[in-house]
């Protein structure tokens, strides 16, 4: 299935130029409903801000409703309680209650997986302004099938002394425009946890081809120790790089994400600087899909995984 052309530049995967022979139906319905918004700095009232992504694993979901704080105020946003969430299908419907020690966070009664080639409506009702009015916030997404992740391998060279561990995934791309987000895990640690180290990529290069590409390089745990660090905070520092050590698993999951979703991450990391959109809401000009004068985004994909444990080559 064909999608609209994307206008932002991508993020490309490491090292992209390393090779172009390696490596989100419904998008025209996302196209349709997704406008850009803008907060405007100065003395602008709160608005609700909506953040969800819904996956094919079979979990608890989550919503997360919050109001946005003054723009110049260095404080969350805070989080809204006692709204009606549901999410639902043409087959199915799920209803979300609020987490006892986190207002504003909304997490599915019952485990569910968003099923591929399905569209999903995200809908809640709350009183934003504690005025006694009840708003109504909807946001639609479709779940895009996903290529079969054939193998996550692990290369391992040397220079200078140095060793460095690059992940490679395998699969065939298939035909038509997609847009692609890689999380990353090491011994079921998220990698990608934060907006900021999210991993996007549209097919530009590769589009209807068998794709071997490095999309992450690794340091050897050997380095740890005595890895330069220039920063004042070393461990802070090391935290934020990637290492490997003999016996560590590596998880990759595939996944064909909207091209708004795929607008709203490049758009937040811009304009937030890296902030996670579970706690804050972006602050001017990015993509949103929330009805009603929301921001924020509802999102879903099906996920294709593949693991790798790295097994350090013994001398003899």
């Amino acid at each position: 299935m064909k999608h609209i052309k994307n206008t932002t530049h991508p993020l490309p995967f490491c090292s992209l130029a390393m090779t172009l022979s390696g490596l989100l139906s419904v998008l025209l319905l996302v196209q349709s409903c997704t406008e850009p918004i803008t907060i405007h700095t100065d003395n602008s009232p709160p608005v609700v801000v909506i953040y969800s992504v819904i996956t094919s694993e079979l979990k608890a979901h989550e919503v997360n409703v919050s109001r946005s704080s003054p723009y110049f105020d260095d404080v969350p946003n805070q989080g809204l309680s006692n709204a009606t969430v549901s999410v639902y299908s043409a087959a199915a419907s799920y209803s979300f209650q609020e987490c006892d020690t986190l207002p504003g966070m909304y997490r599915s009664i019952n485990p569910f997986s968003a099923e591929a080639g399905t569209d999903y409506t995200l809908k809640v009702a709350v009183d934003v302004n504690a005025d006694g009015n009840i708003e109504i916030f909807e946001a639609q997404t479709p779940i895009i099938p996903v290529p079969v992740l054939d193998s996550v391998t692990l290369q391992t060279t040397e220079m200078l002394g140095r060793k460095g561990h690059f992940l490679y995934i395998h699969a065939q791309e298939p035909p038509g425009k997609d847009f692609y987000l890689l999380n990353l895990f090491k011994n079921d640690t998220s990698l990608t946890a934060s907006l900021t180290d999210f991993i996007t990529q549209e097919d530009n290069f590769f589009e209807d081809q068998y794709i071997e590409m490095m999309v992450e390089r690794f340091r050897d745990g050997s380095e740890w120790e005595n890895d330069r660090v220039w920063e004042s905070d070393k461990e802070k520092a090391r935290a934020r790089r990637r290492y490997l050590w003999d016996g560590d698993t590596v998880t990759l999951q595939l996944c064909v994400i909207p091209e708004g979703f795929f607008n709203f991450i490049g758009q937040s990391k811009s304009v937030k600087n890296g902030g996670n959109p579970m706690f804050g809401g972006p602050a001017s000009n990015v993509v949103t899909n929330i009805s009603n004068g929301g921001v924020g985004y509802f999102a879903g994909y099906a996920i294709s995984e593949g693991k790798v444990v790295y097994k350090e080559k013994k001398e003899d």
